[in-house]
């Protein structure tokens, strides 16, 4: 099965650092260029067997009153879709994450994750494929005594998982102390040579990771060189 994780901020696009500032409105209202760059993500991602994704909007001012994960879904031909709500600035926006699959998606957890400020969130399913596992989606704080607590936490759902993968904007490194801890505790691997994956243009750090455990293997695990976000998504071919 394959494999890939991608925070699309939103479909804003940022193509340099310039852009987060001449750009900024578009945080705020919805624009011709987001249905565009929702079109160009729905393609890349359309070969994926499941798919997780951070910074959606499910339906803020910004995303056109629409859920995004619906019009990628519906373009990429994903069948099962769960979506976990975050944040919501009223008016504005409502932050999330999602899970496409090809395959159905049973017995989902909403985990809200620890932290000095609140909005982040762990969604978890398990899919019932050609290979059954469980998959965790995550957008972790920035702070690193946060991202421990918070994947402290996704570790305590893991628990009971034969065959699991964690896949998400983590915000840290794969050496980072976080990360460490969290594939000591639950026996989880992750390259320590991770692909970088932020920023899209020019990449400079690996944010965006694949952790396996359990009785999952993984190949071909890489960054793509799709450019519709600031960060690039991660692939991996999954076996049990």
């Amino acid at each position: 099965m394959k494999l890939l994780t991608w925070n699309i901020q939103a479909g804003i696009g940022t193509r340099r650092y310039r852009d987060y500032v001449f750009r900024a409105h578009l945080q705020l209202v919805h624009a011709p260029s987001k249905t565009e760059a929702l079109r160009n993500i729905a393609e890349e991602i359309a070969p994926y067997d499941v798919v997780c994704l951070q910074e959606v909007d499910l339906g803020g001012r910004r995303a056109g009153h629409t859920s995004q994960v619906d019009e990628i879904a519906r373009l990429s031909r994903h069948p099962h879709v769960v979506v976990q709500e975050n944040r919501r600035v009223p008016g504005i926006s409502r932050h999330g994450n999602a899970i496409l699959s090809h395959w159905p998606l049973t017995g989902v957890r909403d985990l809200k994750l620890p932290g000095r400020i609140a909005g982040r969130g762990c969604l978890v399913a398990d899919v019932e494929g050609r290979y059954a596992f469980t998959v965790a989606c995550l957008h972790l704080s920035l702070g690193a005594g946060d991202q421990t607590r918070q994947l402290a936490a996704v570790a305590r759902t893991l628990k009971d998982a034969d065959a699991w993968a964690v896949m998400g904007d983590f915000n840290c490194s794969a050496r980072s102390p976080a990360i460490e801890a969290f594939c000591e505790s639950v026996e989880g691997r992750l390259s320590r040579t991770a692909p970088l994956t932020y920023p899209a243009w020019r990449p400079s750090r690996d944010f965006d990771h694949i952790v396996t455990g359990g009785a999952l293997s993984v190949t071909h695990y890489q960054c793509e060189a799709a450019t519709f976000s600031d960060h690039r998504p991660v692939s991996a071919r999954v076996t049990v």
